[in-house]
């Protein structure tokens, strides 16, 4: 299974817009967005990309993916969404999700995400009997500063879009 990773920001007038404008500027807006949990299966190949170029054809499918998003209207503060990946041997994996809202700087921001999630893949690791290496670590992280108008960060692995 191919599963692509992507991550975003957006602005709108509500937060709810806000993360729409997200969707928009990953590529993938015009979705019905399933959320699954954080297990990738064997055999899959997990590519982290700037933007996803989805089928405008596919209008109201279901789109299954592992997310992190967050929303704010609180101006000056800074957001952010990441999503972390550690494969094994046989292509399967895990993901994990974490975001974070503070006044930190941005990329105070972002290394916080970062160290969420090698910590949570370590715990993950270590309940299933598996030698953690840290090389293995992937992330994808969306961080953005609330400034005139609500903001969105969000971190995406899109699994596969269906039709009804």
């Amino acid at each position: 299974m191919q599963i692509r990773v992507v991550s975003a920001t957006g602005t709108g007038y509500t937060t709810l817009s806000a993360f729409d404008n997200a969707l928009k500027s990953a590529g993938v807006y015009n979705y019905n967005i399933i959320a699954l949990s954080s297990i990738i299966p064997p055999r899959s190949k997990v590519t982290k990309e700037d933007r996803i170029d989805m089928d405008p054809g596919e209008f109201g499918w279901r789109l299954y993916v592992v997310k992190a998003d967050i929303r704010s209207r609180e101006l000056n503060k800074v957001i952010a969404a990441g999503l972390g990946w550690y494969l094994l041997d046989d292509g399967c994996g895990l993901f994990v999700e974490h975001t974070i809202e503070t006044v930190s700087p941005m990329d105070v921001a972002e290394d916080e995400v970062k160290v969420k999630i090698h910590t949570s893949l370590a715990d993950l690791c270590a309940f299933r009997d598996v030698q953690f290496d840290k090389k293995k670590v992937h992330s994808s992280v969306a961080v953005c500063q609330v400034t005139s108008r609500p903001r969105c960060a969000l971190a995406l692995a899109v699994y596969k879009a269906e039709p009804w």
